[in-house]
């Protein structure tokens, strides 16, 4: 080993003997242009992100340099390379002659196109590319609904809008979702793990997404599905300042909307200092009807573990309003050092009022809750960074990087809900006295999907004078997420067809959780209030309930009381003029509370080392290993359930460090000058949520979950091979196809049980490893615009992409002491997914129409109950729509249109006919003017 670094350090002064080329390559517009091609000779190079490029020359003299991209003419340049290189500066390329030139002129969406056509085939490995003007001509408005729109992906939605993205088919906490190369963190209430809420990251702050579906070594290796980075935008070449503004409406909640968002930036002290600054606001209101159903899958009686115990009616509004600032600063103190920084932050306000009506048939009582909450979740991410490049050979870049995502309630900083109850009786039952759906009942007797009543029997009403006050809910959960980063990168380049890098990056992670709720119970220490007796206010109303349906719940459904009125009754002047008893007020240290606070500290160790090598002008190797040591410690309690019921609780901290060792190999062939070969083979993983590892136990007496965490998970690793293959048309435009497979070990899933407390069923769900499972599947797409085309015709395009996965585990359980394994496919993995946009755009107007499917996918599996009561998310249909016209070349006019068929959302038990949710939003839309003045 030390003669080897002799060797090189002997050669050193050889290699520093090169000459380089540099510059940066742009539109006549000063838009940059990445994935340009740069060849002297047989040698090649291509623009990075920022347009730029750097071309080493191993001889002095005359050379002949030539730039192509796709739209626009080929420069040729000759020039005299001397010992210290040639910097051409900015390179400007006219557009071409022709009619795909004259698209590329007007800026339209083939113009952004072309930028991640020419990312994606310059690209080493296997990548899809989304640019900003791609998102800008979509009515997608967060960073989820933008990521749909490739190859591959699919999102889930809250309330109609994009929340989460998954890549491949494959569960949302298997894909890293990135900011400028780093993971975001994560907050929220409903989920402590590490999935990223993509609605709080508005779509304007985007200058790339980048999907690597076959992560490097220099990437963070917490990434089975893939890794989406999203990329912020970066300081202009030139002044710019661009200005939207919208106005929209909501069909399911019948309100307004309104968005703007501007953007400045320029280039000043003799172009050594850049900057850009960008705000942007989206205020909305979003709105759900749905229902639901739970079933009774523990009962040991096997048809009757197919009957409802309760049908669930809700009613979603909130109002949302998203806010985002972004700021980013770079001077250049030399051709060969820069520095820079990047900030942004991010706001997302989710003013949520739920109206509930439950009917429990086995206990013959009905309930309404209402419920009021502003959910505030915030992201501040900052970095400092910087590049030096000491020689031709010899270049290094560094960052200085922290975030922090926090989730908490504002105005006021609790949730309260209130519950009102009262006896009932049904009609309707089996003879058994249980409900049933008509196709599981033992004589028929039931409803059917979509159509789903409680059937109150005649002697019964629902009203305002029955309904008592039962029990108020405060709830005051909180948590955050904290990360620090500092990396490394060193880059050395002997020759153009080796490139030599290795690295390292430290990140800190601090999790905290704290999830109490109290409970104060009413009618103990006196009669108990009635709804009518504290007032109400008409429900339902704008635009009714469940109408997609035929409103069938008309005739039970009642006036509730006044949001402003379930604050006041959570309130401490509340609960004491109304006698409410507290039945269970949690704290961190009492046996109801303890398991709801805990915190884990994970600290990274990770180093890498890579080669790229070109073995030929058709043949490149990239080859490496990253190593991440991860030091994972949970703080925690333990409450333990004593021999006389009395309870204890413990103060836990639990170990829970592991390597992991991840080789990579990646295989570019480039066929012929528009055909591309991709091979790879990586080792990934997924790391163990912190929630999980939560060794307590978390009762929610409200939703009648319990959750349970397990504090020896492993990570689940995966080791996955990939094969693509890419055709490039003349024009804009490509073919490409694929598969891939991954063979898993220490698969982490969400089992499901039931259990009976004091006569209540609850549901239980606890994470646990399955030993081996794997996941394959095939993608293929087409992207394509005609220009070649006659008249009208050469408007027309079309992009399409379709992804099958399949994958197989074994899950055990016991049934009458006899161990079974039954086959499974991989939870929250769907089986198809495809895309689909047509569009149409001339010099002046555009218009596209899109379409996004995801297949039904394993939603939860429920261990004891077996495959029969396995719940599913059936598949589900989208369609959006945008339009454009440019009155001149500073201003455009725009329509967006989301969901305008209307598709509902659903999850089923065991078949589709047997319903567990159903959910309905409506078309939403916004009309607004764009405006780059300069």
């Amino acid at each position: 080993m030390k003669r080897t670094l002799l060797f090189l350090i002997s050669l050193m002064p050889f290699f520093l003997q090169a000459q380089q080329i540099t510059g940066t390559v742009t539109s006549m517009t000063d838009e940059v242009l990445p994935g340009a091609t740069i060849q002297v000779g047989k040698l090649t190079a291509q623009t990075n992100l920022d347009g730029k490029f750097t071309l080493i020359l191993k001889e002095k003299g005359p050379a002949r340099l030539a730039i192509l991209y796709t739209g626009y003419q080929a420069f040729v340049l000759d020039t005299l390379v001397s010992g210290e290189g040639v910097h051409l500066g900015i390179i400007k390329l006219q557009p071409s002659n022709n009619s795909l030139g004259e698209v590329v002129v007007v800026g339209s969406s083939a113009g952004s196109q072309l930028k991640a056509l020419n990312i994606k085939k310059t690209a080493n490995a296997i990548m899809e590319v989304l640019a900003a003007d791609a998102i800008g001509k979509l009515p997608d408005r967060n960073a989820a609904e933008a990521v749909q729109r490739i190859q591959g992906v699919s999102i889930e939605r809250d309330q109609g809008e994009g929340r989460y993205a998954s890549v491949r088919g494959t569960p949302i906490q298997w894909s890293a979702s990135l900011l400028n190369g780093n993971r975001l963190p994560s907050a929220s209430l409903d989920y402590a793990d590490r999935r990223i809420q993509m609605d709080i990251f508005p779509s304007e702050m985007i200058q790339y997404v980048q999907l690597s579906k076959a992560i490097t070594p220099d990437m963070e290796g917490d990434a089975i599905g893939g890794s989406i980075n999203f990329i912020t935008k970066a300081a202009p070449l030139k002044r710019t300042l661009h200005i939207n503004a919208a106005g929209g409406y909501n069909g399911q909640s019948q309100r307004g909307s309104y968005n703007s968002s501007i953007l400045f930036g320029d280039l000043v002290a003799q172009g050594k200092l850049g900057y850009i600054l960008s705000a942007v606001i989206w205020d909305r209101t979003a709105a759900q009807d749905r229902y639901n159903l739970n079933y009774d899958f523990s009962n040991s009686n096997a048809m009757q573990a197919f009957s409802i115990t309760d049908l669930q009616l809700r009613d979603y509004i909130a109002r949302r309003r998203t806010l985002g600032f972004n700021g980013g600063l770079e001077y250049a103190f030399n051709e060969r050092h820069k520095i820079m920084a990047k900030g942004l932050y991010s706001e997302y306000m989710d003013a949520q009022r739920v109206r509930e009506n439950y009917f429990y048939f086995n206990t013959k009582t009905a309930t309404i809750t209402t419920r009021a909450a502003d959910y505030h979740t915030s992201l501040y991410s900052g970095e400092l960074s910087g590049q030096s490049s000491f020689s031709e050979r010899f270049g290094l870049d560094w960052a200085l990087s922290m975030d922090k995502s926090a989730f908490k309630f504002k105005d006021p900083d609790y949730y309260p809900m209130a519950t009102f109850s009262q006896k009932v009786d049904y009609d309707g039952l089996a003879p058994d006295g249980k409900k049933y759906l008509a196709m599981d009942s033992p004589d028929g007797t039931g409803d059917y999907i979509d159509h789903i009543l409680p059937h109150l029997a005649s002697t019964t009403a629902i009203s305002a004078e029955a309904m008592k006050l039962t029990q108020v809910v405060n709830i005051r959960s909180k948590n955050q997420e904290r990360n620090k980063r500092v990396g490394v990168n060193l880059k050395y380049t002997p020759s153009n067809s080796l490139i030599v890098k290795f690295g390292g990056k430290f990140i800190h992670k601090d999790k905290q959780v704290e999830n109490p709720y109290s409970i104060y119970v009413a009618g103990i220490s006196g009669a108990a209030p009635t709804l009518a007796s504290l007032g109400t206010e008409p429900y339902p109303y704008r635009g009714g309930f469940l109408t997609e349906i035929g409103s069938p719940y008309n005739n039970v459904l009642i006036d509730q009381v006044a949001m402003a009125s379930v604050r006041q009754l959570a309130s401490p002047e509340g609960i004491a003029e109304n006698k409410l008893y507290p039945f269970r007020v949690d704290s961190a240290s009492n046996a109801s509370g303890a398991a709801n606070y805990y915190s884990g500290k994970e600290n990274v160790y990770a180093i890498y080392g890579s080669a790229e090598f070109k073995l030929t002008e058709q043949l490149t190797i990239i080859g490496g290993i990253r190593n991440e040591y991860n030091k994972v410690t949970f703080s925690g309690n333990k409450v333990s359930t004593l021999a006389d019921k009395s309870t204890k609780v413990e103060a836990i901290n639990q170990d829970n460090s592991y390597n992991a060792f991840l080789p990579m190999l990646h295989v570019k062939i480039n066929a012929t000058k528009n055909d591309i070969i991709r091979l790879a083979f990586t080792r990934s993983f997924t790391r163990p949520d912190f929630g999980s590892l939560n060794p307590g136990t978390t009762q929610d007496d409200i939703n009648r979950v319990i959750t349970r965490g397990n504090p020896n998970l492993k990570p689940t690793f995966a080791s996955n091979f990939d094969l693509m293959a890419e055709h490039y048309f003349g024009g804009i435009g490509m073919v490409s196809a694929g598969a891939f497979y991954k063979k898993l070990s220490n698969l982490i899933y969400s089992n499901q049980s039931t259990q009976d407390i004091d006569g209540v069923l609850f549901n239980v769900n606890e994470p646990e490893n399955l030993q081996n499972a794997w996941l394959l599947g095939f993608e293929a797409g087409i992207s394509k615009r005609f220009t070649e085309l006659p008249g009208i015709w050469k408007g027309f395009g079309v992009d399409a992409n379709y992804t099958y996965t399949d994958s197989k585990a074994k899950v055990p359980r016991f049934d009458k002491g006899k161990l079974i394994e039954d086959e499974s496919a991989i939870p929250k993995q769907a089986k198809h997914l495809f895309n689909v946009s047509l569009i149409y755009e001339n010099s002046k107007f555009m218009a596209r129409i899109a379409g996004n499917y995801k297949g039904k996918y394993l939603d939860a599996i429920r261990q004891v109950a077996g495959p029969e009561h396995y719940r599913w998310y059936s598949s589900n249909f989208s369609v959006d729509f945008s339009s454009s016209y440019s009155i001149n070349s500073k201003f455009r006019l725009f329509v967006e249109l989301n969901n305008i068929t209307g598709a509902p959302v659903r999850y089923y038990h065991g078949v589709y006919d047997r319903a567990e949710q159903a959910e309905w939003y409506s078309v939403r839309g916004q009309v607004g003017i764009s405006a780059k003045l300069f």
